[in-house]
């Protein structure tokens, strides 16, 4: 089985061994595809709300299809999005997987707290989070970031992985 990315260079090492360590913990043989006709331009403009970061990270898992050796489509995004019951901003990543035989599946991380200030300056500015904690502190991924360096983009992303996957019951070892 070939699972391929449709993703942007930003990041792509962390989003590759999250995979890989989700693929081993299900017991899933699989290679990995990222070729430059699965490569994508890093987004400009920050994705807010679930229903944005759903349908862009959908919408990566659905052109990686079109590669004829992937067999399952993998999608990531990340948006800010606010939570009214909390009144409060959170940075999230979806994991997005397509099936040529149309099963879908898809997985969320832990959401991480963004200040207010910070979502407005992403707003006013029209930029990525990442390129205001770039600018701020000159760390460039929000996930270590906002963890204050207790947490990376792939120790982060592992459980959305293994949740998305098992969903789809795909065969083991």
């Amino acid at each position: 089985m070939n699972i391929g990315f449709y993703t942007s260079k930003r990041y792509i090492e962390p989003k590759q061994q999250a995979l890989a360590e989700a693929l081993k913990r299900l017991n899933i043989e699989a290679s990995i595809v990222h070729d430059e006709s699965l490569e994508r331009p890093s987004s400009t403009e920050q994705a807010f709300g679930f229903e944005e970061l759903f349908k862009r990270a959908g919408g990566y898992a659905e052109q990686a299809l079109t590669h004829p050796a992937v067999d399952v489509g993998v999608g990531v995004e990340n948006c800010l999005t606010y939570v009214y019951s909390a009144a409060e901003w959170y940075y999230v990543i979806c994991v997005a997987l397509h099936m040529k035989d149309g099963q879908t599946a898809a997985g969320f991380t832990s959401s991480i707290n963004v200040p207010e200030w910070m979502v407005k300056e992403v707003q006013d500015m029209h930029v990525k989070v990442d390129a205001l904690t770039q600018r701020l502190a000159g760390e460039d991924d929000p996930v270590i970031y906002f963890s204050s360096k207790t947490l990376t983009r792939k120790d982060l992303m592992i459980p959305a992985f293994l949740l998305a996957f098992s969903k789809l019951n795909l065969p083991k070892g």
